[in-house]
This record gives structure tokens, sequence and C-alpha cells, in this order.
């Protein structure tokens, strides 16, 4: 019987594994942490499991929500889209609830004529075909080609630029503007034209459904373990991984393998190997992350006021909201390069819900209002700003992997990090190891 293995345990692996066993082969799914979800994994407070990324389910995410139904059918809520950002001294609210032509009018305003004018035409492409409206993709391919010589910086102007481009940016990249390009703008586009709602239960309730399928046999999940080498048998073809578990040192052999690792840890793995190919997986930029969500005493958002974005002088990039109905939780993002001045793997969490408060309480009932309990992340590689002409270094990068034959690499940087992306690449990577289905 064919052996193969997924390494790593995040939402990428978790959909690699899925369409693995979709094909009735049996995995095994390596993770190093003790629990699978990585990047959308959850934390309980007050007895209460809350994720970290992850949670809101576009209405375009048709493979996510297939996947969703086959492990259990999870029934979903209304998340909705209510943020504000300070622009001149004065609170701009955005939204997409209700009043939809004075919002449409207020987003051409901050997009200011020559943002219109050059981020229209990528709308219509995705909205036209939504398979466009990620990396990798034809459209944007070409997008790359023409313009990825210059950062987004350099392709837009303000006020799109400050208004519009970097608080995506920041928010998913968790990068500035002159730190990524308009070839992959469109991965961002197709989140920012969606509509999202949240499963009722969580991204916990999914994980819970996904780990009972290890009941059947074709799913072994190894928490615990994580994998430090990959080498080639020569003779029989197979795949050999080294992987510590505990303070054991062990291996294992596999027909196949898919890493499902962000670039920099997958270069990391593959560096004896194919220093070449780890050499390139290093081009790919990663940058942190620290979440907070936090539990106060009384309501800290109304409903029509649900959350706020900060320009580069903080480090604090957005304060929101947990769900529509959740106003006395707030969910802290710290990303950009200032944060990345004023906090570290190494800064008390307490220290860094303080820095969030200080900057939110102008706009939100936190003064005197109790912290109760909190959940805190910092995730040193935690958001994927890719890189220019992105696609060519995908192409690269494939090229360097082939002598390591039966192994394929999928993750957040093949067709972007939205969950949707994640399982769109990890199919794909199935089907070329496997042969496609359709």
């Amino acid at each position: 019987m064919m052996r193969v293995a997924v390494v790593g345990g995040g939402i990428s692996g978790i959909a690699s594994a899925f369409y693995l066993m979709q094909r009735n082969i049996a995995v095994d799914l390596y993770e190093s942490e003790d629990r699978i979800g990585g990047r959308i994994g959850s934390e309980q407070l007050h007895g209460r499991w809350l994720d970290f990324g992850g949670k809101n389910i576009g209405k375009n995410y048709v493979l996510f929500r297939d996947f969703v139904k086959k492990c259990r059918d999870l029934d979903y809520e209304y998340f909705g889209f209510n943020t504000s950002q300070l622009i001149g001294g004065k609170v701009v609210r955005i939204s997409k609830e209700g009043a939809k032509l004075f919002n449409t009018l207020r987003f051409i305003g901050l997009c200011g004529f020559d943002g219109i004018l050059k981020l229209y035409p990528h709308v219509r492409a995705i909205i036209k075909d939504h398979r466009q409206g990620v990396l990798n993709s034809d459209y944007f391919n070409n997008i790359a080609e023409h313009h990825d010589d210059v950062s987004l910086a350099g392709y837009l102007k303000e006020p799109c630029l400050s208004q519009i481009i970097r608080p995506v940016t920041v928010r998913m990249n968790g990068a500035e503007p002159d730190e990524c390009y308009p070839g992959n703008f469109g991965s961002n586009l197709a989140l920012v034209i969606d509509s999202y709602e949240q499963l009722k239960h969580g991204m916990h309730g999914m994980l819970d459904a996904f780990q009972a399928m290890t009941k059947a046999p074709s799913l072994n999940i190894l928490t615990g373990h994580k994998v430090t080498s990959l080498s080639r048998d020569q003779v029989t073809g197979s795949i050999s991984i080294g992987y510590t578990h505990g303070d054991v040192q062990e291996t294992a052999i596999y027909d196949r393998v898919i890493s499902a690792l962000p670039a920099i840890q997958l270069s990391v793995i593959v560096d004896n190997i194919l220093p070449d190919a780890s050499a390139l997986l290093r081009q790919i930029k990663y940058y942190p992350i620290a979440v907070a969500i936090v539990k106060y005493r009384r309501n800290v958002f109304m409903k029509t006021h649900r959350a706020m974005v900060f320009d580069q002088s903080f480090s604090l990039s957005n304060a929101g909201a947990y769900g529509i109905n959740d106003l006395d939780l707030v969910r802290y993002t710290f990303s950009g390069r200032t944060s990345r001045t004023e906090i570290s793997e190494n800064s008390d969490p307490e220290d860094v819900i303080s820095l969030g408060e200080k900057i939110a309480a102008q706009y939100f009932n936190i003064k005197d209002n109790t912290r109760e309990a909190f959940a805190y992340r910092y995730i040193s590689e935690g958001l994927c700003a890719y890189s220019p002409k992105h696609y060519r270094l995908l192409g690269n990068i494939d090229k360097k992997l082939e002598p390591l034959t039966g192994f394929i690499a999928t993750g957040d940087y093949r067709r972007g990090a939205s969950i949707e992306a994640c399982f769109r690449a990890a199919g794909e990577c199935v089907d070329k190891l496997f042969g496609d289905l359709n």
C-alpha cells in the first residue's frame, strides 16, 4: 500500500490530507505543535475556544465550504464588514451593511481618481472570473510582467496608498505598500470584494470535525512530530523523513511527500540536499504578527462601529470586535513596520495589550473597562508578502525541487494566504502527484 506524508498541520496541510483521503490514499500528517491548525489555531478563553486567524469565510470559498460540508455540515452566521479609519483627524466609517450607494461613493473617494483608474480593471477581472483572484493567475502574472519592477507604493498614488492599499497589505501580508507588488495584489483584492460569514462554532469546530476522521484508517495525525530533514533513496525511489518526537530523533519512509510548510520553514529542511531550492525559498518574504484577543467586563463596541484601522505611525494595525455579537471581545492585531520596531517575540503580552489599549481607547469603550482575560500569540513568520514577479520565482523553485522525485510543495505562498487559496493550491499539488481526477 502506498505511504504518503504531509508535513505541516496548518490549513494547507489539512487541505492536502483531505484531498488525499478523497482519493482513498492513506496519509500521515506531521505537525510540530501539540495540535493542528497552525495560524488558524484556537485558544481557550473563559471556557470558550477562540480563533486567531482565518475565521472569516468568504461567500466565494467554494472549495473550503465543500470541505466543511464533507467533514461535518456545520452552520454559518453572518459577520459583515464594518470598520473605520482615521483620516485627517476624522474617523471615517466604511461598511457593507446597508447604504450601498453611499458606501460605494465613499470608497471611490478614498481611492481617488488614480486609484480607481488602476484598480477597477483588476476588480472587474476578478468579478468576471474568481479564479484570477489568487497568486500565479494568468491575469495578474501579466500585471506582474509589466509592473512588478516597482512596489505598490510606486504603482499607486495617494490617497489610495494610505487609505485603501496600506490597510489591506498590513492586515493581510503584515507588510507596507513598498514591500508588496502589483502582480500579487489580486489575492488581496479578491478578499476585499468578497462578503463574509463565520462558522457558528468557530474554526475549532471545523478542526474537531477533521480530527474525528482519524477514526478512519486513512488518516493518522502525528502532533508533536517536527520534521527536520528529507532525503531520497536512489535505489527504491522512496523518501526518508527525519523527525523529532520529544527528545528522540527518528525516521520514516514514504512513497510520496507533500510539504505544507511556510516557504521559510521548508527552506531549512531542504537546505542540505537542495541548497539552490532553499535559497530561492528564502526570497519569499514573511513578516511577524502579534494578535491578542481580550475579554472585557462591558461592551467595548457599538454594533454600528465595530473596528478601527490605524495608520503607519501606530504599532497597532487594527482593533475590532471578535464577532458581530461579541462586542466585549476585542481582537488586537499588531503588524507593519512600526510594529516590528516596537514588538518582538520577547515582548511581554500584557505590555503589548496595554499598548493596544492606549491607542484604541480614544475611539472605543476601553478606559475604566476591566480586562477580564486574554489570549495572545506572536508569530515570527506570520504573514507572507511573496516576492516581485512571484510566478517566475515559483517556477524556478519547482525546477530546483524536481530532483526530489515524489516530493511536492504547497502552502500560503502558492496561491495566496486565504483559506480558499490554500485549498486550491493543495488540490493542485495532489493532482500533480497523482493525476487530475477531472
